[in-house]
């Protein structure tokens, strides 16, 4: 239960530290309770602040984590909140109030305006810190340049693709006509749309493999890994197969030994596509 507690509070301070949204929606509230002479719809007010509480305070924010089971994670206690619709409830009476002070003089309304619609925009995370975006959009770039060529390259097949994470992520976003042998809902397991609605053994296994295999590309990778990986390369080569996918796409620095393999066991062809090889089998 300690483990419990301490890993509500941590995420909570994460949670919060990704955007300031939250932080907007405790003033409203402050502003609501304190300001507001009338208490307009107080029932939403009242369970807003309470299921507010409930997933700030460690304990209560465990208990729900315990009940919701650990496949979610913290962020999903915040769904039971109404965020969005309290805030821009709240925002709109504390405008709604200004702008009568004001006597529609819009000299004295329009910045009060002005400045809350800027705290709205930077309460946001922005799409995260500045070096995680140029990561995300480098790899954004190199998958639509890949399944760019790709498409170009067999524009009249129909392709089902296995490839690493990262350019599966972007695939169909470049190319909708693509199948994926698994989509985004493999490592992002809260996008499936039930807690039970999972890929079997043998397609995780697949999506391991492709992990290891894309690391063979790299310098060094831990020897186990490297042994599992090439143990069960033929076996994977048919699982792939067997799923559909008839166009495989690995780094072209895999060791060539393991590119024949790849070949011999597939029975496909093998063409290269920039920084990468494809293995296709039309």
């Amino acid at each position: 239960m300690t483990e419990l507690l301490q890993n509500a509070s941590l995420r909570w301070v994460g949670y919060k530290g990704s955007g300031k949204i939250v932080a907007l929606l405790l003033a409203v509230l402050l502003f609501w309770w304190f300001a507001e002479k009338e208490k307009k719809q107080r029932a939403l007010l009242l369970y807003t602040t309470a299921a507010a509480a409930c997933c700030i305070v460690p304990v209560t924010a465990a208990l729900l984590m315990l009940y919701q089971t650990k496949f979610y994670d913290y962020e999903w206690i915040w769904s039971m909140v109404p965020v969005t619709a309290v805030t821009a409830y709240g925002l709109t009476l504390f405008l709604a109030g200004h702008w009568k002070e004001a006597q529609g003089n819009w000299r004295r309304g329009l910045p009060v305006t002005l400045l809350l619609l800027m705290a709205m925009l930077f309460c946001g995370d922005l799409g995260g810190d500045m070096e995680a975006r140029a990561e995300t959009n480098a790899e954004k770039d190199e998958a639509y340049e890949v399944v760019g060529m790709l498409s170009e390259r067999w524009s009249r097949e129909d392709i089902c693709l296995l490839a690493p994470q990262r350019i599966l992520e972007y695939a169909r976003e470049a190319d909708g006509r693509l199948r994926l042998a698994y989509g985004r809902n493999m490592w992002d397991p809260w996008l499936n749309a039930y807690a039970y609605d999972t890929y079997d053994g043998k397609a995780e296994d697949l999506c391991q493999w492709m992990a290891w295999a894309e690391q063979a590309s790299w310098i060094w990778m831990p020897e186990a890994d490297k042994e599992e990986m090439l143990d069960t390369l033929e076996k994977q080569v048919e699982t792939a197969v067997e799923m559909g996918v008839n166009c495989l796409l690995l780094p072209a620095g895999i060791p060539s030994d393991m590119s024949e393999r790849i070949e011999k066991a597939m029975g496909a062809e093998v063409q290269t596509l920039g920084d990468y090889v494809a293995f296709t089998l039309f």
